[in-house]
């Protein structure tokens, strides 16, 4: 089949969803709490350790860069040793590492835990989102896959809340108590799901055919290159832009405070929410590929947007458009599980890891840069082109997959 080009047939109605794709998604949002539930109390980490802003970058850096590191070999480790035994290895991890952290004696202690944590989120992640692969179909794979966006940025909104109320009561050292209960929990609820499937094979269904867009060769490698720069594109922006930039930009430009910056990121965050499923099912109607490059074209809009904003309501009115521009990653995530046979499928998935951390780690530095050398105006023009780019690049190097010829 070629890459930008495939006959489709009529899409038969979506596929019930099973009851394991959600316990996939809930185990995925319990795990999520080592991610950022310590990230409002650094200051009170500070004072108790006594070291410097730097430092305390490192705590939080030192959890995304391992995350990184692991994110490319995760897949091919799941894939030899097996995706049960490294579910137990990253659970056991994971819990250790909180543990440690409740009682580390020193920030060396601290990272190290964080450091530990990184590693084994990489590894449980890869295993659930190709898990959600394995029990989609065809027909609904795209809301099936929303299910972890939604998981995980339901998560990064709401456990720094938790954290900042748990460390306000308890003192920062009881979010890693909290993180190492919800590790027990989700071991409870993932391990039995990975008992009854297989993240390396395909879930049976007589509507569909064995493998109806697998690609092979050239076709495949543009194909999942095209789709992972879009990846790289998006977490760019999210994290360079939204995270970075806009903060900045509403406080020197528009003279904004801490509350309605806030305000604007949660704004986003809900928005994003509300579209991640709707648009994964759209995605399984219409083509994947269409929702790919509208999405990423949308937000480099949005991101324009933010140029015309003059004061409190424009700006949280760009906030919201920026928001809904968030309902194609499932459609990313869909395709990558589609364009490789299933025992593939993990290797693949765990490199889109790579590619959304390694997004997630480059954009503010590259973005903070520009805004550093040039304007904050410049930054944003930088993060639309780049946008901009990986839309056109979709458009011609993804293929055409599920609902209708696009």
């Amino acid at each position: 089949m070629s890459a930008a080009v495939a006959e489709e047939r009529p899409t038969p109605q979506p596929a019930a969803i099973g009851r394991d794709s959600y316990l996939l998604a809930f185990s995925l949002f319990l795990l999520i709490a080592a991610t950022n539930i310590l990230t409002p109390l650094l200051p009170d980490i500070r004072r108790e350790f006594g070291v410097s802003i730097a430092i305390a970058g490192v705590i939080v850096g030192s959890y995304g860069l391992a995350r990184l590191i692991i994110d490319l070999p995760a897949g091919f480790v799941v894939d030899r040793i097996g995706h049960l035994r490294v579910s137990v290895v990253g659970l056991l991890l994971l819990g250790a590492s909180s543990i440690l952290g409740l009682y580390a004696g020193s920030v060396e202690v601290l990272i190290l835990a964080r450091v530990g944590a990184g590693i084994a989120a990489a590894i449980l992640g890869t295993v659930i989102l190709a898990g959600l692969g394995a029990t989609a179909t065809r027909t609904n794979r795209g809301k099936v896959m929303s299910f972890f966006h939604v998981a995980n940025n339901t998560g990064i909104a709401i456990y720094p809340m938790i954290g900042g109320l748990v460390g306000l009561a308890f003192g920062w050292r009881a979010t890693f108590a909290v993180t190492a209960a919800l590790v027990v929990v989700a071991a409870a609820i993932l391990l039995p799901v990975l008992l009854r499937i297989d993240p390396r094979r395909a879930v049976s269904s007589r509507t569909e055919e064995p493998h109806p867009h697998v690609l092979h060769g050239r076709s495949r490698a543009i194909a999942l290159t095209a789709i992972n720069f879009g990846v790289l594109a998006n977490m760019i922006n999210r994290h360079g832009f939204r995270n970075t930039i806009l903060p900045l930009y509403a406080a020197t430009s528009l003279g904004l405070g801490g509350v309605s910056i806030a305000t604007a990121i949660a704004l986003m965050s809900i928005t994003g929410l509300m579209v991640a499923t709707p648009g994964g099912m759209l995605g399984d109607r219409i083509g994947r590929r269409r929702i790919i490059t509208t999405g990423l074209a949308a937000i480099a809009v949005g991101d324009l947007v933010f140029l015309l904003t003059n004061d409190l309501w424009t700006f949280l009115a760009a906030a919201a458009l920026i928001g809904f521009g968030d309902f194609f990653a499932s459609s990313q995530t869909s395709l990558l599980s589609e364009v490789v046979p299933a025992e593939n499928r993990t290797q693949v998935l765990g490199g889109y890891r790579f590619s959304a951390d390694l997004g997630a780690f480059v954009g503010p530095i590259v973005l903070a840069a520009v805004m550093d050398v040039v304007s904050a105006q410049a930054a944003i023009l930088v993060s639309v082109a780049i946008l901009l780019t990986a839309s056109a690049v979709a458009r011609f190097a993804v293929p055409v997959q599920g609902g209708s010829s696009a």
